[in-house]
């Protein structure tokens, strides 16, 4: 190694033959607490940024004002489909009893007939109402992994503002600081930028409409 010269010392070498010349003024002790409180100030500068993070996926899927909407047109939506399937019910019981008395009066050709195209208005009226109740179910569905698709960015957002590493799901985790889970900031964040669901009308839906999403997100 060459001599030092005057000019040549880097700034870091000459601040830390400062630090050892400070710490032989101080007196026995003085010096080495002074480093001491030095590292320990670095060690907690570090240590203010978590390097994990904890967000429920589950309460994202059922707290914001977005599931909840959602969560309430169903219920509604569910209901009223239900209504109309007893109304048709209804109706075919009160043909079905019709028929039981026409039996012993009408002729057995026409009874015949009438039987069978009662059939098949029930298996019809049968696979309308399911076909209904799975159109609906898939409209809810994909409104859903519109708004889980909706999270991504967002969690990308608190990840960066906070420094940290990763992100985990709370609701897998056994044990953790609660300082960690940042679910409310989410929350918070997802109900004040994204869209609201758009949710339909009943009587809006095909039989056609809205296959079944690839992914159907759930709270588990």
């Amino acid at each position: 190694m060459g001599a030092i010269t005057p000019g040549t010392m880097c700034w870091a070498r000459r601040g830390a033959l400062s630090l050892a010349v400070t710490g032989l003024m101080l007196g026995p002790g003085q010096g080495l607490w002074a480093s001491r409180g030095a590292i320990s100030v670095l060690g907690h500068a570090s240590a203010a940024e978590p390097a994990i993070l904890l967000v429920s996926r589950k309460r994202l899927l059922t707290e914001t004002t977005h599931a909840k909407a959602l969560l309430k047109a169903e219920v509604e939506l569910t209901a009223k489909l239900q209504r109309r399937v007893d109304a048709i019910k209804a109706e075919l019981t009160a043909e079905e009893q019709e028929l039981t008395r026409l039996r012993q009066t009408m002729a057995r050709v026409e009874f015949d007939a009438r039987v069978a195209q009662f059939e098949t208005d029930v298996r019809r009226q049968r696979r309308e109402a399911q076909k209904y109740a799975a159109t609906l179910q898939n409209v809810f569905r994909a409104e859903r992994l519109k708004l889980l698709k909706a999270l991504n960015p967002l969690l990308e957002e608190v990840r960066a503002a906070y420094g940290t590493s990763v992100i985990l799901n709370a609701d897998q985790v056994l044990v953790s600081d609660p300082s960690l889970d940042v679910t409310d900031e989410v929350i918070a964040r997802f109900n004040a930028t994204v869209a609201q669901p758009i949710v339909p009308e009943l009587e809006d839906l095909t039989l056609e409409q809205a296959p079944a999403p690839d992914v159907a997100p759930t709270s588990e």
